[in-house]
């Protein structure tokens, strides 16, 4: 049989009041409604189901055999109904609720941590996935709603996706501090690069922007041997002395920040720009926003305690020399600088 859409939870509620109270005076009161509201409710759920639900006599008021068995049922439709009303409002106040976001292997190491343990103090409940991907893989990752939004860093514009700039990050030159580019005067120049062995890191837009002013650094620059969009890759690479390679200082992994070198490139000076990617006209959940807001926090609290301009270098024969982490013979270790 249909039950017709007029049954709702007014209903249920009033049928349980009155088979708690067993009457239909305090059943009102509890309610706060008026008694004749109260029966005419009733009176609307027994004609939608066909059935009587209470035997009514002057003294008192008791379930019929339909009633008995429609209770537990009423009760369990009303427990799941506010327990759901209360998990949509835990999550318009996101204290529950679910976070997917892309973004850039060095965005997730310098960012996320920071931003997952401020959100997680506030938000316990709410469960974050962090995907890595690169700048294409991000914008495909939210664009086919896998995710929604991402950290990505190149610029694609497109109709469908809102792209918000978060932070610019100079391009310098990273090599061991026993390299001859690490001690040149300053400051060091993109022209000073040509004829070394340039690991390619996938920075295309970086590369380009270069060679619009010095294309005589095309060979050097784009007939690379040696090519990964790793950073992990590329710095263990410039480790055992086989190049040199370009990157913000955001994308050295932290554990070489101490043990290669790192020098702003200049004439041109080149910047990689972090963007906030998420489609438009799609409405995040109270979580996700709650989540952009605190990583937007970190990322204003860790650029402005960053230095402002590169500070004195000693030469390499003043560096400190220790042993590689792997065991060996004494290298060079100098703290990459800005």
């Amino acid at each position: 049989m249909e039950i017709p859409l007029a049954v709702n939870m007014r209903h249920i509620r009033a049928f349980l009041a009155i088979a708690q109270q067993g009457s239909f005076t305090r059943a009102a009161e509890h309610l706060a409604l008026s008694q004749p509201a109260l029966t005419i409710c009733i009176r609307q759920l027994e004609a939608c189901l066909g059935l009587s639900m209470f035997n009514r006599t002057t003294r008192r008021v008791s379930l019929t055999f339909a009633g008995r068995e429609f209770l537990p049922t009423a009760r369990r439709l009303l427990s799941e109904f506010e327990a759901a009303l209360s998990n949509m409002q835990a999550h318009a106040d996101s204290q529950r609720g679910r976070v997917s976001v892309a973004a850039l292997p060095s965005v997730a190491a310098e960012w996320l941590p920071p931003t997952v343990s401020h959100f997680a103090r506030t938000y316990p409940q709410v469960s974050i996935e962090i995907t890595v991907e690169d700048s294409p893989g991000i914008y495909r990752r939210v664009r086919e709603n896998d995710v929604n939004f991402g950290f990505a860093g190149q610029l694609k514009p497109a109709p469908d996706l809102a792209v918000r700039k978060l932070q610019a990050e100079e391009i310098g030159l990273v090599c061991r501090p026993d390299h001859p580019l690490a001690n040149l005067r300053s400051p060091l120049r993109w022209r000073d690069l040509e004829g070394c062995n340039f690991l390619d890191s996938g920075n295309d837009d970086c590369v380009r922007t270069v060679l619009a002013q010095f294309p005589n650094l095309t060979q050097t620059l784009t007939s690379a041997q040696y090519r990964t969009n790793k950073a992990a890759i590329l710095v263990a690479m410039i480790e055992e002395g086989i190049g040199v390679t370009a990157m913000p200082l955001m994308a050295v992994p932290r554990e070489y920040r101490t043990i290669l070198t790192f020098r702003p490139l200049r004439e041109p000076a080149v910047d990689r720009s972090v963007y906030l990617v998420q489609r438009r006209n799609h409405t995040l959940s109270a979580a996700e926003n709650r989540f952009i807001e605190t990583a937007l926090a970190v990322v204003d609290r860790l650029g402005n305690s960053r230095p402002k301009g590169p500070p004195h270098r000693k030469p390499a024969s003043a560096a400190i020399m220790s042993k590689s982490s792997r065991g060996g013979a004494a290298r060079p270790r100098a703290r990459i600088t800005r």
